[in-house]
Formats: structure tokens, C-alpha cells, sequence
């Protein structure tokens, strides 16, 4: 589930921010490069460079809108992914599509259980100039995928000190299943409790786990001890006490 909403919320998190920043990137360089043949050239070359990106990225999309729920790529199909995903890092790494496919290239490799490559992949992202909002996402997934290689000390200690803005609730839950890994279930409940606290979500699933799981970690509330009816109507020896 919480997988789910990061993938989903890293592309997202990507559009905006090419969308907000792309004409300042262009202007940037336009400044750069200089002169109306200088901006001509650049121009047609990053047309050019945007469409090959692009497609590359396209063609990654569309194998893996082909499997189902649960299935694995077959071999041919991992192989495609796996170069066009290497070659937009290498020959592309400065656009979002290159962190689009590293955070695929990550994906894949937690369905086949190979989370070292997904590791690499998603430090690749944090190396490589992510931009502020997808760092944020980046980062969790990193956690929990240290997380669930048993690092779970490193899990936790990445997502500390970190402003995660609007994905607050996402990271207080991933702190808390930390924290109940390492058996700190007061902390875990501090964790989910703020999590629900931060949840913007209108999703009632994403509600339902959160209250699932702070019910899991809640404190017992200790019974109030009432006097039995005997001793509430025993008289009071009042000498007795005063003897006292």
C-alpha cells in the first residue's frame, strides 16, 4: 500500500516540478549559450534529446503496463527496461525522465526480490540532482526498502531531520513500522498517531491502515480501582484515626 502511494506520488511530484521549473531551466541556459544561432542549435538539440528521452521512457511504460497485478516481466521484457533505464541514466541523467527510471528499475527489482539493485538505484536518484520534491519521495522509498533489508536503524535514521512537507503522514507511518520492528511500540504509536494527525488523504483505506495500526500499538489505559460497595458504606472510626 504505502509502496503504491509513493510510486504513484514520485511521478506526480516529477510533472510538477518540470512543469514549474522548465522555463526557468530554459531561460537559464538560453542565457548561457548566448546569441539567436546559439539558442537555434540548442534548442533543435534538446528537442531532439527530449523526444529520444522521451520515447525511451515510453516504450519502458508501455512493457509494464502489459503484466498483471503480482506478475513478473519475462526475460526479454526485463532486458528492454533494464537498458532503456541505463541508458536514459547514462546518456540522459539530467532530465526527470532518468529519475523516473531509476525509481522503475527500483520497482521491479523489490518484485524479484533483489533489493540491493533497487538500493542502488534509488541512492543513484539522491546522487544525481533529484529535484527537492522527489528527493523527499526517493527517500522513503529508500528507507523502507533498507528497512526491509534489515537495516533497520538506517531506515530510520534517514527519515529524521527531514521536512517532508506534504508527505508528512507517509513518513510518520514509515516511522512507525520502523519503530515496531526495533519493538518500540511507544514510539511507533507517537509515530502512526501523527501520522493519522497528518493524513490529508481522502482515501478511507489509507485511514483504515493507519487506525489499524496505532490500534496494534495503543497503550492499555489502566482500570480506575473504585471501592467496593461494602467499604463505601463501612462508617469511618473517627477515634481510630484520631489515635493514629
Amino acid at each position: 500500500m504505502a509502496e503504491e502511494r509513493t510510486e504513484e506520488e514520485l511521478i506526480e511530484a516529477l510533472k510538477i516540478w518540470w512543469q514549474e521549473n522548465s522555463l526557468k531551466v530554459m531561460a537559464a541556459i538560453v542565457l548561457i549559450v548566448g546569441g539567436y544561432f546559439g539558442w537555434q542549435s540548442w534548442q533543435q538539440n534538446l528537442t531532439v534529446e527530449s523526444e529520444e528521452a522521451s520515447s525511451l521512457w515510453q516504450a519502458s511504460i508501455e512493457i509494464v503496463a502489459t503484466k498483471q497485478p503480482g506478475e513478473l516481466l519475462d526475460s526479454e521484457q526485463q532486458k528492454v527496461v533494464t537498458g532503456n533505464a541505463d541508458r536514459l541514466k547514462a546518456d540522459f541523467s539530467g532530465t526527470a525522465y532518468a529519475h523516473l527510471a531509476a525509481a522503475l528499475k527500483a520497482k521491479l527489482a523489490v518484485e524479484r526480490g533483489d533489493l540491493d539493485l533497487a538500493a542502488d538505484e534509488l541512492q543513484w536518484s539522491l546522487d544525481n540532482g533529484s529535484s527537492m520534491a522527489t528527493e523527499i519521495l526517493v527517500r522513503l522509498r529508500l528507507a523502507r526498502v533498507e528497512a526491509a533489508r534489515d537495516n533497520v536503524e538506517l531506515a530510520l535514521q534517514m527519515l529524521q531531520g527531514v521536512n517532508p512537507g506534504a508527505h508528512k503522514s507517509a513518513y510518520e507511518e514509515a516511522k512507525g513500522d520502523f519503530y515496531m520492528l526495533l519493538g518500540n511500540t511507544q514510539a511507533a504509536y507517537s509515530a502512526y498517531d501523527a501520522a493519522i494527525v497528518a493524513n490529508k488523504s481522502t482515501d478511507q483505506i489509507v485511514r483504515n491502515v493507519l487506525e489499524l495500526k496505532i490500534g496494534q500499538v495503543r497503550p492499555a489505559q489502566q482500570p480506575q480501582v473504585l471501592p467496593s460497595s461494602d467499604e463505601a458504606s463501612k462508617p469511618v472510626d473517627m477515634a481510630s484515626e484520631d489515635s493514629q
